[in-house]
């Protein structure tokens, strides 16, 4: 993207009828009173702790459970093996697990970056630094937002095999704190900001330069904890006080007005059947396009705050919840009806994608 595709428009909130259209390119209607059978994961089958902070399953096929307290969960053929300080973790505050494209995983904890290899962890740097979120790029980068710039500068890091560079607002960054690093079709690196909860925006970087965007600028909130690129190439953004989605010249809100359970979202993600799924601090909301369903503990859901979605590779939904109460919370799954597995999830949605050899595992809303 050329630095002119990057300027801001003049971005006046349209209408929810426009906002239907533009879900319905995507979505698929259907199945709105299907009755789901919920299943629970939780320290009673052996999880190290029930605050999940992610959810991410390796092209072999082993699923990583980030946990908040109890270190990394590795899960395969239905068992558990479980990493923490005494096996290399630089914390057991583990907050997400990533691929690249050589086969390594990459380790984000509240004290730096550690690497599983053969079973074993080691150093993968940035150590000391409070990391949230981590992202690899087409080109091989690995990218890590760091937040809790009091206590560890915060920032945003990029490793390109080398070493790492660094950003902050003096480089254009919008904010130190990140929550989300995210990139889309185009090759631009979007991140969202925390600053303290009251949020800085969301920015966006072409390799060169950084655009930053606000409630200023239609951003229905600054504070941004999730984001992915629609099939469409719109970009989504959930916030603590709803969803912004930008067609690149307009903004448009998705809020309790509209059938979320709750404003304040954690994740978000399309699902193999054409389904739109947003986690939220008071349970779960699926759209298809014309329908809202929500889902709370009252249904079967573990527990109430969903802070990360997946979809398996044998078509099941894993929610992970972070309740920030002692003994609550959990994973919670269920099974979809979809006959094809979609090899990744949201981005392989995208128009003209690669070949299946060519696509990279674990893309995350």
């Amino acid at each position: 993207m050329t630095s002119n595709d990057l300027m801001k428009q003049p971005s006046p909130l349209s209408n929810r009828r426009e906002l239907r259209t533009l879900l319905k390119q995507y979505l698929k209607e259907g199945s709105e009173n299907k009755k789901f059978n919920w299943q629970s994961l939780t320290t009673e089958d052996w999880l190290p702790h029930n605050w999940i902070y992610d959810l991410f399953q390796g092209r072999d096929g082993k699923i990583f459970v980030s946990t908040w307290g109890g270190g990394l969960a590795v899960i395969q053929n239905g068992e558990i093996q479980t990493f923490n300080k005494n096996n290399g973790l630089y914390s057991n505050a583990v907050t997400c697990v990533r691929q690249d494209q050589h086969g390594q995983i990459w380790v984000a904890t509240d004290n730096g970056v550690n690497i599983f290899e053969d079973g074993h962890i080691r150093s993968g740097g940035l150590v000391g630094k409070s990391l949230l979120n981590l992202a690899v790029d087409k080109k091989g980068n690995l990218w890590a937002g760091c937040w809790r710039a009091a206590v560890s500068g915060g920032g945003l890091f990029r490793w390109d095999g080398q070493r790492w560079q660094s950003f902050t607002t003096r480089d254009g960054l919008p904010g130190n704190e990140i929550l989300k690093v995210f990139e889309d079709s185009r090759g631009n690196i979007w991140v969202g900001t925390y600053e303290h909860n009251l949020g800085a925006g969301v920015g966006c970087f072409d390799g060169k330069q950084w655009v930053n965007y606000t409630k200023q600028d239609g951003l229905i909130d600054n504070c941004v904890y999730s984001m992915f690129e629609d099939p469409s190439g719109n970009m989504w953004f959930g916030t603590t006080g709803g969803v912004s989605v930008f067609d690149h010249k307009y903004w448009h809100s998705i809020t309790t007005k509209d059938g979320l359970v709750d404003n304040r979202v954690y994740c978000m993600f399309i699902d193999a059947d054409h389904k739109m799924w947003f986690g939220t601090e008071q349970g779960i909301s699926r759209f298809d396009g014309e329908h809202w369903l929500s889902f709370t503990t009252k249904d079967g859901l573990v527990d109430n705050l969903v802070r990360t979605i997946m979809e398996t590779q044998d078509g099941e939904l894993w929610f992970g919840t972070y309740p920030y109460q002692r003994g609550k919370g959990g994973i919670s799954k269920i099974k979809t009806d979809h006959q094809k597995q979609l090899i990744d999830r949201v981005l392989d949605m995208l128009p003209e994608p690669p070949s299946p050899g060519e696509l990279p595992s674990g893309k995350e809303a």
